[in-house]
């Protein structure tokens, strides 16, 4: 069994770290009454914030309701699952909670509607509502200004150690100072991450990658493809400035980029290969993204040790001499650049529009855009007198000509 699950705490005082937010989110809870804002915890994966929320529901006597928001991203997947808790009393008669976990990874687009949706239903609850985010990043800044915010910090190395030598004394491991320091300090301040890590090394392997050199992620990547044998290819995955990410959770661009599933992808769609071979490749790299997202919704990380056997292996035999080199995006610059040229030539335009027919600039550019261009095609509509009576500049007219000689041709 898991040391993550033998270990993890019940009760309020079996936490450690984080004190003073503790002692505050305790408060908050036991002077709930009806119209109190949200609760939103803030802080890096381990640090017990999930274990903090069922650990007060059961001293405090809560039903609780746990729902992973990042699972529901738009706003009928959330009313669905959210509106039923308002309208109804607890099944068992008992006071109810609702915890939120993961907001952070509700979908920021537009269209979506997800987060506007929770922000709705939140201003004035009547049951108690935690939350829980792993970083303060811009698409939850709305949802801040609605919720009590309490900020959860990383475990100091000197409780992890503390806590470690607890855990290794109940297991009956014996280890030396230095093997100790390594698995505290690879934890980064995650508890479960020290669990996980303090496991895999009485289990046998070593879940980090600290002794390796790392390499840049285009340099792994063309190493990667280029290696005659399975075994050197293994150790450009291996020495790559990369990770496995669960992509649930959103990425910035750097982050995006240094994702290494993200990585082959881009990189291999993006090379000229023939329909087989892409199709045997692209179904070991879908497999493996599978197994990570899995890992990620199940907090397994020791698993993502695999990760690189599967895929060094399992796309080597059939990506050998096919000229595949890093690509960071999923098509090759002729054609992705006069794309991104259009794109920003028509960015007022796609903005003004979408504004006028109430709908996100995605959908308008994606689906009503062409009939828009076809109509003023068959009727003869001057772009420039178009975009004048909507108090655009002419450089809008300039974009949307080039669009409607751009179809007119096509068609």
């Amino acid at each position: 069994m898991m040391w993550s699950e033998v270990y993890r705490p019940l009760a309020v005082e079996q936490l450690i770290g984080n004190e003073e937010s503790r002692i505050a989110v305790v408060k908050w809870l036991s002077r709930w009454i009806n119209g109190s804002k949200p609760l939103l915890l803030i802080g890096p994966p381990g640090v017990g914030k999930t274990s903090l929320v069922h650990a007060l529901a059961r001293l405090l006597d809560y039903d609780l309701i746990e729902l992973n928001a990042s699972d529901t991203r738009n706003s009928k997947g959330l009313e669905s699952r959210i509106r039923p808790m308002f309208d109804n009393a607890s099944i068992f008669g008992k006071k109810m909670l609702l915890f939120l976990d993961e907001v952070d990874g509700i979908s920021s687009r537009e269209d979506a509607g997800g987060m506007e949706f929770l922000i709705r239903m939140i201003k004035e609850p009547i049951i108690p509502i935690i939350m829980a985010a792993n970083l303060r990043v811009t698409k939850i800044k709305e949802l801040v200004k609605v919720c009590k915010v309490i900020e959860f910090n990383p475990i100091p190395p000197r409780l992890l150690m503390l806590f470690l030598d607890y855990v290794l004394k109940k297991e009956n491991k014996k280890s030396d100072l230095d093997q100790k320091v390594s698995i505290v300090n690879n934890s980064h301040g995650d508890v479960r991450s020290l669990l996980n890590g303090a496991q895999s090394k009485f289990a046998g392997y070593n879940t980090t990658r600290e002794d390796a050199f790392e390499i840049d992620i285009a340099d792994a990547i063309n190493g990667y493809f280029c290696s005659g044998n399975q075994e050197d290819a293994k150790t450009f995955l291996l020495q790559a400035d990369a990770v496995y990410r669960d992509p649930r959770f959103g990425m910035s661009t750097e982050e995006r980029r240094k994702d290494m599933i993200n990585a082959l992808f881009s990189s291999i769609v993006s090379s000229k290969i023939d329909l087989d071979s892409l199709a045997s490749i692209l179904d070991v790299l879908s497999k493996a993204d599978i197994i990570v997202g899995r890992i990620g919704e199940n907090r397994q990380w020791s698993l993502l040790r695999y990760i690189d056997n599967i895929i060094a292996y399992g796309l080597f035999q059939n990506s050998r001499n096919k000229g595949i080199k890093y690509n960071q995006y999923g098509l090759s610059w002729p054609i992705m650049g006069p794309i991104f040229v259009r794109g920003m030539s028509m960015k007022n335009l796609l903005l003004k529009l979408a504004q006028e027919n109430h709908t996100s600039t995605s959908i308008f550019g994606s689906i009503y855009l062409p009939y828009l261009i076809q109509i003023m095609i068959d009727n003869e509509v001057n772009p420039k007198d178009f975009v004048k009576a909507l108090n655009l500049d002419e450089k809008s007219g300039e974009a949307l000509a080039k669009e409607m000689n751009h179809i007119g041709k096509t068609r």
